[in-house]
Order: structure tokens, then C-alpha cells, then sequence
């Protein structure tokens, strides 16, 4: 089924549909995939690697273009949307259907790769059905709980032999299941010889692959951080038991801090998630994000912004300009700026200047956003505002006095610089404006405030864009 797009941008273009890999790529993401491809050729073992991001940072569309870009390349690619398949009963299941996938071409891998899965699946199906066995004991007798077992579980036990563990329990359900418990422990060394076995065939798979193409194999898993926690663990530990082979490699799009939520959720709030997840990974990469400030036309979230704003059919004009200052500003993440850019174009697309900013705290700041709305808080939202605005000019001067290695005033900071200080400008009229300021900067301070709230009564037009973008868009 063809796979239907969420959002403005469509963040999630199946492979087949990708034409050209990073075609489009604002974000400048292209070179990272290059630089993570050479490390790949390098590998001559296994490994995991976890590229990590926030939500709504463009995961997706960075995992996907850069699996369409190994495939063409000639890598042997399976792509796992783990959320989308986290009602499994094993996660072993989801990843040894990807394998089989892979190795389709090779009729004899293919049976020989579902026979030893079924046999690992066999060995781990008895340890989730535990307490399955007590209740069919207790409910529906032998012979029907030996039926069932052997329907699900693939074991070959006959009613005798059952009646024989039943027997020697003395019928009672609990004694039962410690019976049958103590007849799998006896089949513990056959399992492990099926686990060898599966992975002996999973290395000869990548090995022969590796020295037909001279590349790894690659399985890219995506949405982990979304699945149930429970699952998401089971996949980290099972590709750690079973998958673990040369030239097999595993590439994770998460977000690493949910990922660690989901592990103490699993193992209790006192594990140390950070060093267990470490386990499982060979490499952790933060997905690279821009944090230059100079918002220049070609500063990567500015391009963005203008996307967004053209799929909207808002015109490149200033609000692309101070939308992309205030997404840099309050670090607004790409989904972020997709719901900013929504909310203007459902607006009458007036205050292109002060709107960007409203939207920001909106977004980003909710408890300042509300507190400017509400007659009793303002003056404490006007003061924190005041603040946060007036630390990011001071870091501003600091940026650029190390940068042109002199010092540097405030009506010389540029185009953010000038919004700050008139917006700085706007919240001292409530609360005063925080330290010493010469006329100069005094001056340039109100000709910007009065250039994003208009010539006169800055209050009113305050209010008039609070009123204006008084929309819950999700």
C-alpha cells in the first residue's frame, strides 16, 4: 500500500518513489550520508550505528534518501518502519522477514534461512508462552493443551508423552508447567545449536554478498523511539543475540533520549539507559543541524521556511525572513517550522514581522505565550521574554566580537540583531529595558520596535496578533 504523506513537506517518500537521493535537500544533509557511506566501505565487521535527532528533525527523510543512494550505489538494502510493525509477537520476526527479503534471488538461502529462523522462533516462542502453558493446564486439559502447543510452538509432543509429565506432576497445573519447564530445559543445547546455526547461515548470506558487490549488507530500521517500549528493547537485543555477523550492518533513525526512557521503562527508572544502549552500538551520530546565525538568503533554515511557505502558497517576502530568525532563535525543529508556517497562512498574512515571533513562543514557549494573554501574568511572561531576548543579543555581541575579533555594538549586529533589540524594546516598555544603553543603540532600538509593530501604538498591534494566530494547529 502506498504510503500517505503527513505533512507539508511529505517527510516520508517510500524508496521506489525517490528518484534522484537528496534531491531537494535544504537542510544540507547530503554530505553527511557521504561521509557515513565511506565509513561503511571501511567496516570489515558488524556493527549498529544509531543516527539520532529529536522528533520531527527530518529522520525519516534523511534515512530514506540515504538508503535510496546505497541501493543505487549497489548495497543489498532491506528498510524496517519498526513502528508500523511493533504488534509482532517477537521482534526476531521483523528482522529475519527483512533478511529473506535480501537473500530472495538465492532459492537455497531462502529455505535455509526460514528453517533455522523457525527454529530460533521455536526456541523463543516457549519463554513467551510460559504462563499460557499454566492456563491451558488449567482450562482445557492434556489433549487439548498438547494441541495448541504444537500449533503454536512448531513442537512435536505426543498426548502420552504429555499425559506422562501430567502424571508425574500429580495433575496440578503449577506442577505441570514446572514439569514441562524442566522437559525444555533438557532442549537447551539443541537450541543453542539452532541460534549457531541461524547465524552461521546469516554470515556465509553476508560474506558471499561481500565479496560479489565489495559492500556491506544493510538493514536501516527507522521509527524505533515510537514503538512500544517493551519492543523496541527486544530489537536492540535481538539483532545484539542473532544478527551479529561481518559485513551485516544495522542502521537505527532514533531519538536516543526516548530510546533510553524506553529502556528504564523496561528495566526500572534506576538503570543506567545511557551506558546499556551503549551496549548494543557501534556508532552514534547526532544528526548535524545548522547553527549559524547569519540569516542570510541562503542560510539552510531559510531555505526551509521558504519551501514550507511556497507549498502553502505564501510568498517569499518578510515573513520567510523573520519566521526563519525566530526558528533559529527559539531552535524550532522542522516540524516545528511546519506548524509555524500553517498557522501564518491561516492568518490574513498581515504583521509579516511581529506574527513570526508570537507563533515561535506559541510553539516553543507556551507557558510565556499564554502568560502574555492573560491580563494577571503579563508583566512576569513580558519579564521572562525580556530576559530570554535580552541573554540571546548579549550572546549575539559575544559571537560576533570573537568572530570579527573586535568589539562589537548593538546597532552593528545586522538583520537579528535588530529584531532583538526591538522586540527587546517592545517587553521594556512593560518592565524597563535591563542595563545601560547609549542614544545610539537607543535610538535604533525603537526605529526597529516601531519596524515590527508599526509607527504607532505598538500595544495595540500586540494584541491584534495575539488575537490573529489564536488557533490550536497540531
Amino acid at each position: 500500500m502506498a504510503e500517505v504523506a503527513t505533512s507539508v513537506l511529505v517527510q516520508r517518500p517510500p524508496l521506489a518513489d525517490i528518484k534522484v537521493p537528496f534531491e531537494g535537500d535544504l537542510l544540507e544533509r547530503g554530505p553527511v550520508a557521504h561521509r557515513l557511506t565511506a565509513y561503511l566501505q571501511r567496516l570489515q565487521v558488524g556493527a549498529v550505528i544509531a543516527i539520532d535527532a529529536p522528533w520531527g528533525e527530518g529522520k525519516t527523510w534523511f534515512g530514506r534518501h540515504w538508503a535510496k543512494k546505497l541501493e543505487n550505489d549497489g548495497h543489498r538494502l532491506a528498510f524496517i518502519d519498526a513502528f508500523g510493525q511493533d504488534y509482532a509477537e517477537d521482534a526476531f520476526m521483523v528482522l529475519s522477514a527483512a533478511v529473506l527479503k535480501l537473500c530472495a534471488e538465492d532459492a537455497t538461502t531462502v529455505e535455509e534461512v526460514k528453517r533455522r529462523a523457525g527454529e530460533v522462533m521455536r526456541a523463543l516462542l516457549p519463554v513467551a508462552t510460559k504462563a499460557a502453558i499454566h492456563l491451558a493446564a488449567t482450562a482445557l486439559g492434556a489433549g487439548a493443551m498438547v494441541t495448541a502447543l504444537n500449533q503454536v510452538a512448531g513442537l512435536s509432543v505426543d498426548g502420552d508423552e504429555f499425559a506422562a509429565v501430567a502424571k508425574q506432576a500429580g495433575g496440578k497445573a503449577g506442577d505441570v508447567t514446572a514439569e514441562w519447564v524442566k522437559r525444555r530445559l533438557g532442549q537447551w543445547e539443541a537450541e543453542q545449536r539452532s541460534v549457531e546455526g541461524f547465524r552461521q547461515i546469516l554470515a556465509e548470506f553476508a560474506q558471499r554478498t561481500f565479496k560479489e558487490t565489495g559492500k556491506p549488507v544493510v538493514v536501516v530500521v527507522d521509527e524505533l523511539d515510537r514503538c512500544r517500549p517493551a519492543f523496541a528493547v527486544a530489537l536492540l537485543e535481538r539483532i545484539k543475540h542473532f544478527f551479529d555477523v561481518p559485513h551485516l550492518v544495522f542502521v537505527l533513525l532514533m531519538n536516543r533520549d526516548q530510546l533510553e526512557k524506553a529502556i528504564r521503562g523496561v528495566y526500572g527508572a534506576e538503570t543506567d539507559a545511557t551506558a546499556y544502549l551503549g551496549k548494543f552500538l557501534h556508532l552514534s551520530l547526532r544528526l548535524p543541524k545548522v547553527q549559524e546565525r547569519d540569516l542570510n538568503t541562503d542560510h539552510p533554515t531559510r531555505r526551509f521556511v521558504r519551501s514550507v511557505a511556497a507549498d502553502l502558497g505564501l510568498r517569499d517576502g518578510d515573513f520567510v525572513a523573520y519566521f526563519a530568525a525566530t526558528a533559529v532563535l527559539f531552535n524550532l525543529s522542522l516540524r516545528e517550522i511546519e506548524r509555524g508556517c500553517t498557522l501564518f497562512a491561516l492568518t490574513d498574512g498581515r504583521q509579516e514581522a511581529l506574527r513570526p515571533y508570537l507563533i515561535a513562543l506559541k510553539l516553543k514557549r507556551p507557558d510565556l505565550y499564554h502568560g502574555l494573554k492573560d491580563p494577571l501574568g503579563a508583566d512576569g511572561a513580558h519579564r521572562e521574554c525580556s530576559a530570554f531576548l535580552d541573554e540571546e543579543l548579549a550572546r549575539l555581541v559575544r559571537e560576533l566580537s570573537r568572530q570579527w575579533q573586535k568589539p562589537v555594538a548593538r546597532h552593528d549586529l545586522g538583520f537579528l540583531g535588530s529584531y532583538l533589540d526591538g522586540l527587546l524594546c517592545f517587553h521594556g516598555i512593560f518592565v524597563g529595558r535591563r542595563g545601560a544603553m547609549t542614544e545610539e543603540d537607543s535610538r535604533k532600538a525603537n526605529e526597529a520596535m516601531h519596524g515590527i509593530f508599526g509607527p504607532r501604538e505598538p500595544e495595540r498591534a500586540f494584541a491584534r496578533a495575539l488575537s490573529a494566530i489564536d488557533l490550536d494547529v497540531q
